[in-house]
């Protein structure tokens, strides 16, 4: 079968399967048994479809972001970028390069006030993650640990508007936002998706990986968006070229 028949196949299964994080663990799994060879062939194909707006490959393309961001996937993710490289597609392998982050605001390090009149330890942290008190969460929503923003992710009590206004939030670390990333119950919605691009703070990996997801209108957004990264604002304003006005919710 060729790469497109495979792909086209593996897209087909994804969107049977309704769950997300199912959906990714499928995928995660499927990806794992292949070569890096085929992997970085999948990639390229299932980036390419989602430009083109074919809709169950840009599900497809969501459920291998997925997938590749789980820390099983890391060497995986690391041989497909430098495939990709050796084989001349910067940007593409440039979308699942994870880069140090710079030097970040020393403001997005700094741990919440929880109001106890000393230093909160990172235990109690995560412990007030799992907590049920909008008051609290809004103040757990500001908490520059990644592991505390994982737990903080599968509280019940957390909404849509929560995870947009954390993705919106400046300054924030970059691994706190790639913990939404991470998410497969937050990353689907389109909201979220396009807080997280319009952030500078977003590593562009992420980012690169989110645009062929948007519309047309929000491509245009991002590409204007001066405090973006040139890299982004031109990966944004060549989509726009190949974007239908579909809105893609």
């Amino acid at each position: 079968m060729s790469v497109d028949g495979q792909v086209d196949a593996l897209a087909r299964t994804v969107v049977a399967i309704a769950d997300h994080a199912m959906r990714a663990a499928y995928v995660r799994h499927t990806l794992l048994g292949m070569r890096p060879e085929q992997v970085a062939d999948c990639f390229v194909v299932a980036m390419s479809s989602a430009e083109a707006r074919r809709p169950a490959h840009c599900e497809l393309l969501q459920a291998i972001s997925l997938a590749l961001a789980d820390d099983a996937c890391n060497g995986l993710r690391d041989t497909v970028c430098g495939l990709l490289q050796v084989r001349g597609e910067p940007s593409l392998a440039r979308a699942l390069m994870r880069a140090s982050p710079d030097d970040e605001d020393p403001a997005a390090q700094r741990v919440p006030d929880f109001g106890k009149g000393r230093t909160v330890t990172l235990g109690e942290r995560k412990s007030l993650a799992r907590s049920h008190d909008r008051a609290l969460i809004a103040r757990v929503l500001r908490d520059p640990h990644p592991h505390v923003i994982r737990i903080l992710l599968g509280n019940p009590t957390l909404t849509e508007t929560d995870i947009v206004r954390l993705c919106a939030s400046r300054p924030v670390l970059a691994d706190v936002l790639r913990e939404v990333f991470r998410s497969p119950k937050w990353i689907v919605r389109y909201q979220v998706k396009v807080a997280l691009i319009l952030n500078p703070c977003t590593p562009l990996d992420i980012a690169l990986q989110i645009a062929p997801l948007l519309t047309a209108q929000d491509l245009r957004r991002a590409a204007a968006a001066t405090d973006l990264s040139v890299e982004l604002q031109e990966a944004c304003k060549r989509l726009t070229g190949k974007t239908a006005t579909t809105t893609l919710h």
